[in-house]
């Protein structure tokens, strides 16, 4: 099944400044994020049980995890297992598009779910 991102409504804000787009399926979840403006992300340090695979597809963005910071270009792949404190720091000034993939299923994220969030902050 081929996935059309322009079809699928984006996902309200939440305080990122990245337009968000999600599909998935019974086990995993795809997240597709454009960042158009460079610059600082103010997110804050997260876990979650779901393991996360974070795949660059355009642009560069700096991700941090359990202390060591990365910078992730175009054609790049990141994997933060279950459980590891990670974030997104700063957005390359291409701006950056990438593809988030979580398993299990990130069911919080949909619109009117009831499923309590999956993040942990410090």
């Amino acid at each position: 099944m081929k996935i059309n991102w322009s079809e699928h409504e984006a996902l309200p804000d939440g305080g990122i400044p990245m337009v968000r787009r999600l599909v998935f399926g019974q086990n995993i979840s795809c997240l597709h994020l454009t960042a158009s403006e460079p610059g600082p992300l103010e997110l804050q340090p997260h876990a979650h049980d779901n393991e996360q695979w974070v795949v660059v597809t355009a642009g560069s963005i700096h991700f941090v995890c359990e202390g060591e910071e990365y910078e992730l270009k175009a054609g790049d792949v990141a994997y933060f297992p279950s459980g590891r404190r990670h974030t997104a720091t700063r957005v390359g000034e291409d701006g950056a598009v990438l593809l988030e993939l979580s398993a299990p299923a990130r069911l919080d994220l949909v619109p009117g779910s009831l499923v309590p969030s999956a993040m942990r902050f410090d």
